[in-house]
This record gives structure tokens, C-alpha cells and sequence, in this order.
């Protein structure tokens, strides 16, 4: 009987779930978060939507969601935009309605793994995940698995000080709507149209980014980052300054071998929540 595994991506307006095998999705089921609820209200929607994906070859069970957790209790340490989950611990509960192990991480971890193993990161067994949006998200992939430092802190990109504030500042969406007042989209439109002044802004964001990533290599030297989240839309913009950025390593012998390649996969997180299960069961 070959093994299946459940992925789950707790959102502020969504709870998905789906069946995975150890190379593909098989079954997604999905229902409203209903975030403002008290957390054992959401737990039963969280029950619901597993139990729609749930089958006898089923070995295990991986959640992924955003905030600060301490991955082994499951205890939710922060989080903003489902409060009531604040100092709750989901994964014992969904242990004991199911009595099958599980994981719980970070989205950004979820999706750093998702793309380790099914997306863009498939070949390396070392790799950073960075999730550009309205903020700044990453993810550190060790021989495959996740590190999570203490109290699952580590791979918080966007927390690292930068230019005299933090990364996420000038490193992702935020550059545009605080710096700029406007937006990716926007400014995208533009760029693609040859308007000068968009493109030297993506160019300014990348080469921000760009300077993070080096920074990130001096502590970890990874294979590859795996960029992903809606700014990672704009590749085409961003690819060639990243790599100007990155190059300015003080060893080329390393950067010349970092890669740095766009995400592949549309859920990324729902994929790294199964890939939590099948990273520590097998």
C-alpha cells in the first residue's frame, strides 16, 4: 500500500487541504477560515476540511500557516491576522482527532520545502526560499529539511536590519507603496511599456534583494534561492540586476555556482506541508 499525506494551509480567509503522494497532489477540498472566530470554532472547520481529503493510506498529517510557532509543541507564539490562535497549539489537537503525526511550520518554511520537493528546488539539498510580497518571507532548506532555529525563529529574511531599518522595507512590495506610492502592478504596466523611471525602480528593488542574498550567502552558502510570491511576477525585470548583486560575492568560485531560480508552484505552502510529513517520516 504506498503512503499518502496531507498537506494544510491555514490563511487569514482560506483553510485548504489536500492528498498528496510522495510526487503529486490527488485531492483538495477547501473552507472559509472565518478568522475572527474563537480558535476552537476554526478547529472544527479545520477537522472538516481535512476529513474531506482523508483516506486509509494516509501516514500523516503537515500544516502550514503564517506566524511564529514553536514547530515541536505546535503552540502558536504570533500571529496577526487569525488572533484567536494566539497561544493555541494546533498540531496536538489535530494528533489526537486523528490519531496520525504531525508537523506544523511556517508558511514561508511550507514554502521553501514545497519547492525543495515538488517545484524548482528538486535538485539541491541546500537552498533559501525567499516569498517577495506585500512583505518579506524566507525559508532555509538543510540536507532537504528545514531548519528551524530556536523556537522555529530562523529564516526570517525580513526581519534582518537593513539600510537602517529592515529588509522588508526596501525588499519587497513595501518599497513600492511606501517610497513610491503606488503599486507593483502599477509600476509593472509601465516597466513593460519602457517607461524609464519603472524600470529603474525594479532595478533599485533587485538590487536590494540582490545585496540581502549576499548577505544570506555569507552565513550559508547555499546551492540556490527559489524566489517566489507575487513581486517574483516581475522575474523578467529582476533576473538580471539579482545576479549583477549577487556576483559582487567576495568569492566568485561560490557565487558563480548559486543559483537563482523563480518558484514553479502555484501553492507552494499547501505542497511544503506535505512534503513537512513525508521530509521527517521517511
Amino acid at each position: 500500500m504506498s503512503k499518502l499525506y496531507i498537506g494544510v494551509d491555514i490563511g487569514g480567509t482560506s483553510i485548504v487541504a489536500a492528498r498528496f503522494s510522495e510526487s503529486e497532489m490527488l485531492e483538495k477540498a477547501e473552507v472559509p477560515t472565518g478568522a475572527e472566530r474563537p480558535a476552537e470554532e476554526i478547529m472544527e472547520s479545520l477537522y472538516e476540511v481535512i476529513g474531506k481529503v482523508m483516506s486509509d493510506e494516509v501516514v500523516g498529517i503537515g500544516i502550514g500557516m503564517p506566524g511564529f510557532m514553536n514547530v515541536e509543541s505546535g503552540e502558536i507564539l504570533q500571529i496577526n491576522n487569525i488572533s484567536s490562535f494566539n497561544g493555541f497549539a494546533i498540531k496536538p489537537r489535530v494528533e489526537e482527532h486523528f490519531k496520525l503525526p504531525t508537523f506544523q511550520n511556517n508558511d514561508a518554511n511550507c514554502f521553501a520545502l514545497g519547492e525543495t520537493y515538488f517545484g524548482a528546488g528538486k535538485k539541491y539539498n541546500n537552498l533559501v526560499g525567499v516569498t517577495l510580497g506585500t512583505g518579506l518571507g524566507g525559508g532555509i532548506i538543510l540536507n532537504r529539511k528545514i531548519h528551524t532555529g530556536l523556537m522555529g525563529g530562523a529564516g526570517e529574511l525580513g526581519c534582518v536590519p537593513f539600510h537602517g531599518g529592515i529588509s522588508e522595507d526596501i525588499c519587497s512590495a513595501a518599497l513600492f507603496k511606501n517610497k513610491y506610492k503606488t503599486t507593483g502592478t502599477e509600476l509593472y504596466k509601465k516597466a513593460k511599456a519602457g517607461d524609464q523611471e519603472a524600470l529603474a525602480v525594479f532595478d533599485e528593488l533587485a538590487h536590494n534583494i540582490g545585496e540581502l542574498l549576499r548577505i544570506v550567502m555569507y552565513v550559508l552558502a547555499p546551492e540556490a534561492f527559489v524566489i517566489g510570491g507575487s513581486v517574483a511576477n516581475s522575474w523578467d525585470l529582476l533576473e538580471k540586476s539579482l545576479r549583477e548583486e549577487v556576483d559582487k560575492f567576495l568569492v566568485p568560485m561560490i557565487s558563480s555556482k548559486v543559483e537563482l531560480v523563480p518558484a514553479q508552484l502555484d501553492n507552494a505552502g499547501l505542497y511544503g506541508a506535505a512534503a513537512l510529513c513525508i521530509s521527517q517520516m521517511n
